[in-house]
């Protein structure tokens, strides 16, 4: 540390180093963007390490600007490194002054991008979106800052790194914005017919196009492409656009809401690819049940009505596991399809498909068709109850299961909570010790106070004030109406997702859950 060069060395090496981690962190993200590295490993896993080089992007950019107080030569002050246009040094010429003032103006956006990039899920989307476009403006920024600033400026191998680095991310910008969109208008090309053809319809009904690229959260409207028959009672149903366009991301996992015109509302996850962007594709169950919510659809829905649709929203996420064990009873097999699409070819996994009979299994046939012996089909009807006991006892795969209640809560019994994952539409019966009781609930924005009665669900409270929350299921399994808690514990009630991983959210169902005190404060 006597050398007084050594910490122009390490500013030198940090800057040079972060900014081509921030080139890496920039090409990953666009092709991360652009879906095409489906195939290669779980989309958390490709997620993790945008953010793991962009962390230290933002770590070796913070040592860069500390050795800059510390070098003797150049002597900067805070002024110098926070206040564009202040820094400057002996010698400088007025063009190294503005690179030097780009450069301080670049690190101040790129921690805003970082910083909303670590809340991104409380933010809307449209908004986190817009801020993470400034990336581009961070990246083309650094190169102007490292192009007129730069002690190397001038040597062949800072040329060099420069051109690699320039190039690189040139390349990655035409995978995203040419390559792509020719893909995806092939893709979309019949998509678009079928949507100009009754998009005058859709005017008559007086329906509000909506964009699809909107918050995933918010409403829009939708057209049924198709109307298939996958099997018996079940029907698979092709959404897209009203006009076109592309549809919200989503992963495996994840489900939408319809809003039916009858005034109903119902959940169903989507079996499709979720490299997909023109459409959503589900398959709905007749439960001919009292509700009538999917017995509507398939008495109404047909090629060329519109639906409201809201989502897509994942509680059934797919974590990266080195082994997978899917458990799919009946319709259960909706949102298990996609998960397995989702995987890479050479990931290790089996499906067990359990079902009556295959008449009712649908995808039965091509699950079997398209990956063979990883398949078993297992009908009741023909060869009695399947014994899981051996299967489970015999694999320390991670489990995901989805279908009737009766199989999910076997698999939570008989698996390890870290590697029992369940999806699902109907609630497990939850009751309070000692039975509800009224509480109160304070709202944050304005620290207003609601009263709940005990026979009286937050949501409904909320409204009944004035406050209304989004909620759709109102039996706790959609997750629509998730609301931070600021204060206060609650009595969770919903069937939404394990209650420790609600605790470490923060958040609460208050469609069925409740304050476990006599006070609780949301994020309302």
């Amino acid at each position: 540390m006597n050398d007084p060069h050594i910490w122009w060395y390490v500013s030198r090496v940090s800057a040079l180093t972060a900014w081509g981690l921030m080139s890496f962190s920039l090409v990953w993200g666009v092709l991360l963007a652009s879906r095409v590295f489906r195939g290669l490993d779980n989309p958390a896993w490709l997620k993790d390490l945008h953010k793991y080089l962009s962390t230290l992007t933002v770590l070796l950019a913070s040592i860069h600007t500390l050795a800059l107080t510390l070098d003797p030569y150049v002597k900067f002050d805070a002024a110098d490194l926070f206040i564009p246009g202040v820094a400057t040094y002996e010698g400088a010429t007025e063009l190294i002054n503005l690179a030097l003032a780009v450069g301080v103006v670049a690190m101040w956006v790129m921690s805003v991008v970082y910083l909303t990039s670590l809340v991104m899920d409380k933010l809307p989307r449209a908004l986190w979106k817009a801020i993470h476009y400034l990336s581009y403006f961070v990246f083309f920024a650094i190169g102007i800052h490292a192009a007129f600033s730069g002690s190397d400026v001038g040597s062949w191998w800072y040329a060099a790194v420069s051109i690699f680095v320039i190039s690189m991310a040139m390349i990655a910008l035409m995978i995203r914005f040419v390559v792509i969109a020719l893909r995806e208008r092939r893709a979309v090309a019949d998509a678009k017919v079928s949507a100009l053809r009754i998009a005058a319809q859709a005017e008559r009904d007086a329906v509000v196009l909506e964009n699809p690229d909107e918050d995933s959260r918010d409403k829009r409207t939708m057209v049924v492409q198709k109307v298939t028959r996958q099997a018996k009672d079940v029907l698979g149903i092709r959404l897209i656009p009203v006009g076109g366009g592309r549809t919200a991301w989503w992963d495996a996992g994840s489900h939408i809401t319809l809003h039916l015109a009858n005034g109903m509302e119902r959940q169903y996850s989507l079996c499709g690819d979720s490299t997909d962007r023109t459409g959503y594709d589900i398959a709905v169950l007749d439960t001919h049940g009292p509700e009538g919510g999917s017995t509507w659809i398939h008495n109404n829905v047909k090629a060329g009505t519109v639906i409201t649709v809201s989502g897509p929203r994942n509680h059934f996420p797919l974590v990266p596991a080195r082994t997978y064990l899917f458990i799919a009873g009946g319709i259960g097999i909706t949102p298990i399809r996609a998960m397995i699409e989702s995987l890479p070819a050479k990931r290790d996994w089996r499906l067990l498909y359990l079902g009556k009979n295959k008449e009712g299994m649908a995808f039965a046939d091509d699950v079997v068709s398209e990956y063979g012996k990883r398949v078993t089909i297992h009908e009741s009807d023909t060869s009695g109850r399947f014994d899981l006991s051996g299967l489970l006892e015999s694999t320390n795969a991670d489990v995901y299961c989805c279908g009737p209640e009766t199989l999910m809560s076997e698999i939570e019994q008989r698996v390890e909570r870290n590697r029992a994952h369940v999806e699902r539409f109907n609630p497990v019966l939850r009751e309070i010790e000692g039975g509800a009781k009224p509480f109160v609930v304070r709202l944050a924005s304005t620290g207003r106070k609601v009263n709940v009665a005990a026979d009286v669900s937050i949501a409904d409270a909320l409204a009944k004030a004035g406050v209304p929350i989004d909620t759709s299921c109102g039996k706790g399994v959609c997750g629509t109406c998730e609301t931070r808690i600021i204060d206060g514990k609650p009595s969770h009630l919903d069937s939404v997702m394990p209650d420790g991983d609600k605790d470490k959210l923060g958040v609460m169902y208050p469609c069925v859950s409740r304050a476990e005190g006599a006070e609780i404060t949301l994020d309302a």
